[in-house]
């Protein structure tokens, strides 16, 4: 023990340092032989960040946080961690499917949410460019369950006509005999 660490902490801590410098490394090799690296360089330097987590747990909390546009799962086991994904624009699983894959030849479109609205929006589909209607049908008997929380939302809401309309169905047999 050095320091109030126990060694096989601080050799682990050592490890993690000495991971992370080796991906910065080799981002910066892949970086300078890029084409275009007077435009990746500055991306890269003003939106990515190489992060430490304790436990893959962590790690899946962190991308919920960010909601990334496209998320890659590179462990071993990847879909044992997709079901805690909830906020991802795309996910990647495993090592053998890059992100490239996605956007090019695997299906997926390649309009994602961005700035971290995965949160609370999806990559757009085909089905965006479907005109779709809702079809609503009660029976007498589950309007009349529906009928007191009808009249209590409508209410809270002022929408006082929009109650009425639900209780003339219910006693004029479906709005038939009014």
């Amino acid at each position: 023990m050095r320091g109030g660490v126990p060694d096989w902490k601080r050799t682990e801590q050592e490890k993690l340092l000495h991971d992370l410098e080796q991906v910065r490394a080799v981002l910066e090799s892949q970086l300078a032989a890029l084409p275009r690296r007077d435009i990746a360089g500055p991306a890269l330097e003003a939106n990515g960040a190489l992060i430490r987590v304790a436990t893959l747990e962590d790690a899946v909390d962190l991308a919920n946080r960010l909601a990334p546009e496209h998320l890659e799962l590179m462990v071993r086991v990847p879909a044992a961690l997709l079901p805690r994904v909830r906020h991802a624009g795309a996910i990647f699983m495993g090592g053998h499917t890059p992100e490239v894959v996605g956007d090019y030849v695997a299906g997926p479109n390649h309009v994602l949410p961005t700035a971290g609205t995965a949160r609370f929006a999806s990559p757009l589909g085909t089905e965006d460019f479907v005109k779709r209607s809702s079809v609503i049908e009660y029976s007498p008997r589950g309007l009349a369950a529906a009928a007191p929380h009808l009249a209590a939302l409508t209410r809270v809401e002022g929408l006082v006509g929009h109650g009425r309309a639900a209780e003339v169905r219910l006693t004029n047999d479906g709005g038939t005999s009014a």
